[in-house]
């Protein structure tokens, strides 16, 4: 017999995949408005198209409705504890890290920032506290040099769509309890913001570059100000040039491309978003 579902989370990658492993009878949503819709798709529109009944997050805490299961991705707030003892088998999330490692928000983002070689995407038990119940299933994702953040989410996406078929087949059996996490080995990182994008020009190429793939779009991206103007990048290239008198953070022109001093090394910019309605350095390419 297939389990009730309710889903709680504003995107839609994964709704497809509960779908089809249950029966998926609300989706706790709001609308998703701007760019993130584009990329990440709309819960609520989905619920719109396949005939699922919205709740608003408010409404569901103070009068939930029964369920077998709920399935939580991308909320960004604390379960309560009348949610967590709510449903008849359980309440689990789907968290894009190797957990007990980059709990909290944004870890995805994170790990290019931080140059890992891996990230990972982790389905646990939720408890009282963020990203810390029992864990059912998890596994790790490469980053390769050249991935942005859009490369990584693909995969963990497809990732936790495998993961989530191998959760539903183990309800009911003694590994649907899970493991606990090892808090010795537990790393936090906070939510991003814009301003967090702002380049240190001081920091070696290589690091640049990882905050650089990490914030492509639809995120708000790592940027810079050159002569007054506020200048996003979204591509960069690690290039060996002979020594050049120009100061850290300045762009200068070689061969037709700005090249960029940084504290180690130097950096093209191959790319920039198109913020404005001028174009604020010459010879670059500018994304639409």
């Amino acid at each position: 017999m297939r389990v009730q579902t309710i889903f709680i989370g504003n995107e839609a990658p994964f709704l497809d995949e509960i779908r089809s492993h249950s029966n998926l009878s609300h989706i706790v949503c709001t609308k998703i408005r701007g760019k993130a819709r584009k990329y990440f798709g709309s819960a609520f529109d989905y619920a719109k198209k396949h005939k699922i009944v919205t709740i608003e997050p408010t409404e569901f805490l103070s009068c939930p409705s029964p369920t077998d299961i709920i399935v939580v991705a991308g909320y960004p707030r604390l379960i309560p504890p009348h949610i967590i003892k709510h449903p008849r088998i359980g309440i689990i999330n789907i968290h894009m890290s190797l957990l007990p490692e980059y709990r909290g928000r944004h870890p995805l983002n994170w790990a290019i920032i931080n140059g890992e070689k891996y990230a990972g995407i982790t389905i646990h038990h939720i408890n009282e506290h963020f990203d810390d119940g029992n864990i059912i299933c998890q596994d790790r994702i490469p980053i390769k040099s050249k991935d942005t953040i859009m490369d990584i989410h693909e995969r963990a996406v497809s990732k936790g769509k495998l993961l989530l078929r191998k959760m539903f087949d183990m309800i009911g059996r003694k590994k649907f309890l899970g493991v606990s996490q090892n808090s010795r080995y537990a790393t936090y990182f906070p939510p991003r913001t814009p301003k967090g994008g702002k380049i240190d020009w001081n920091e070696a190429a290589v690091k640049i570059k990882d905050l650089v793939r990490a914030l492509v779009e639809p995120y708000p991206g790592a940027y810079f100000y050159h002569r007054g103007k506020k200048v996003i990048v979204d591509e960069v290239e690690v290039v060996r040039i002979p020594m050049v008198d120009a100061g850290i953070g300045k762009p200068f022109l070689l061969e037709g491309r700005y090249i960029v001093k940084t504290g180690k090394g130097f950096l093209k910019l191959s790319k920039i978003r198109n913020c404005t309605k001028y174009k604020i350095l010459d010879n670059i390419p500018i994304t639409e």
